[in-house]
């Protein structure tokens, strides 16, 4: 056991806190508008358990292995874009709205977004059985939200089995009006709309597993570091290209100030 301590320790130092500060396409299907605010302004998060930080690392580097099986059998995939020579990257609402594809195929005359997940045989068979939109609603919107902003209307979900190395796969049309329902809301907690957290208790399911659960339940929570800083500020809302305004001293927020205060969610409504 001293042997598996020892890893676990080792693996919980490479622990960077990930400040994201925008949404993602991967979590604009949250129906938490306190997550996608504290996402949106990059509040600290609890750190995994080694075991889950594997699985994350691990799933990225089957990503390569996705791509690389897809290149071999002839399929025409760019995990880059080739302007940038970084991973696709689409943008909107002045940058705080954000969406990474893991690449994008040429099939013809037509390009397709191409997203990948590695999933357990559970998750895996569930995807095979009832389709992406049934079985993992929220990797369907991150793809709806990434042909949005890409333009494109068609993508594929590849699914690699991390129990048998068997793949899935599914063609996903564009849906717009999931496309404009899910801009509607990135747009609500943009502008300050909504902060409203998913449940009114902290023994609900989706609040109990969250990372940002110590920012909006702090008692009997460790709590997380919290820079001072504007976009941290409840008083700060975001503009144009990244940056954010001082709804308080009427000016770009550029350095915190005496005035600053938390973020706090608002009640769940029951209407």
């Amino acid at each position: 056991m001293e042997l598996i301590d020892a890893i676990d320790i080792s693996t919980a130092k490479t622990y960077k806190s990930e400040r994201r500060c925008y949404i993602g396409a991967s979590n604009v299907g949250n129906p938490c508008h306190a997550f996608l605010q504290y996402s949106l302004r990059g509040y600290p998060q609890n750190p995994p358990p080694p075991a889950v930080m594997r699985i994350f690392s691990l799933g990225h580097q089957l990503e390569e292995v996705v791509v690389h099986d897809m290149k071999m059998a002839g399929v025409n995939v760019s995990e880059v874009d080739p302007k940038t020579q970084q991973q696709w990257t689409y943008t909107a609402l002045g940058g705080h709205l954000r969406g990474h594809a893991d690449g994008v195929i040429y099939n013809g005359d037509r390009t397709q977004v191409l997203e990948i997940k590695s999933m357990n045989d559970k998750k895996w068979r569930m995807f095979k059985n009832q389709g992406i939109f049934t079985s993992h609603p929220i990797y369907y919107d991150q793809m709806q939200l990434l042909m949005g902003l890409s333009g494109l209307k068609s993508a594929w979900m590849v699914a690699y089995n991390k129990n048998t190395s068997v793949y899935h796969a599914q063609n996903v049309p564009f849906d717009e009006p999931r496309f404009k329902d899910l801009m509607r809301k990135a747009l609500s907690v943009v502008r300050g709309l909504s902060t409203t957290r998913i449940s009114d208790t902290p023994d609900c399911f989706e609040c109990r597993y969250c990372n940002y659960k110590p920012h909006c339940w702090p008692s009997g929570e460790q709590p997380l570091p919290l820079a001072v800083e504007c976009r941290t500020c409840r008083h700060a809302k975001p503009t144009a290209k990244r940056r954010w305004f001082c709804t308080l001293h009427k000016s770009r927020a550029t350095d915190p100030c005496s005035q600053w205060s938390k973020l706090q969610p608002e009640e769940a409504s029951h209407g």
